[in-house]
């Protein structure tokens, strides 16, 4: 390890034992396909954590330490997510093009595909000197009754009050209200 990195990882957020795991040893096993692998690594992480709805979606996210998770569009097929914050101001300022966040959206995928019972694909859709944005898209065709999805059984979250602030951001909270009343015209 390097003086400059040590000193990077030492006084960044995600602090020098995170930051060691994730960005030096993870791809130095995985090599070439880290970000693939990573990708399917954060799925398997969402399969352990589940919740059920994009306000505990951006809760678990922080908890976790992935980031500050805001979503910023949706549609029917597609949803534009900003994960950014401290911690990934950090990472991308360390190493810009070569900073991979495919953990990050395999978690997601994975938790989108639990809330909406439909596959779900995520991927890198722009970089910014402090976030990235991060495109879902899935196909409303498949639904939960296919061999492909899943069922989750969500977990309940404990939070603290900076977990409820992050949470309660404007644009996750018109999601859900979107999400609840289309709930209510269903029931």
């Amino acid at each position: 390890m390097s003086q400059k990195l040590y000193d990077e990882l030492i006084n960044s957020p995600q602090g020098l034992v995170n930051g060691t795991l994730r960005d030096v040893i993870l791809p130095a096993i995985l090599g070439k396909e880290t970000d693939e692998m990573l990708y399917w690594i954060g799925k398997d992480l969402a399969r352990q954590y589940p919740v059920a709805s994009p306000a505990e979606l951006i809760t678990l996210t922080h908890q976790l330490g992935l980031g500050e998770l805001t979503l910023e569009k949706h549609s029917p097929t597609s949803q534009l997510w900003r994960l950014g914050g401290p911690i990934v101001a950090g990472r991308i300022k360390k190493d810009d093009e070569e900073t991979s966040f495919g953990l990050e959206c395999g978690f997601l995928a994975q938790e989108i595909e639990f809330q909406l019972g439909t596959v779900v694909e995520a991927k890198i859709n722009d970089r910014h000197h402090d976030a990235v944005n991060i495109l879902l898209e899935n196909d409303p065709q498949t639904d939960s009754n296919s061999e492909r999805a899943e069922l989750a059984t969500f977990i309940h979250l404990q939070t603290t009050s900076a977990d409820n602030d992050q949470a309660q951001s404007p644009k996750a909270g018109r999601h859900l209200r979107k999400r609840r009343s289309r709930r209510e015209k269903q029931d």
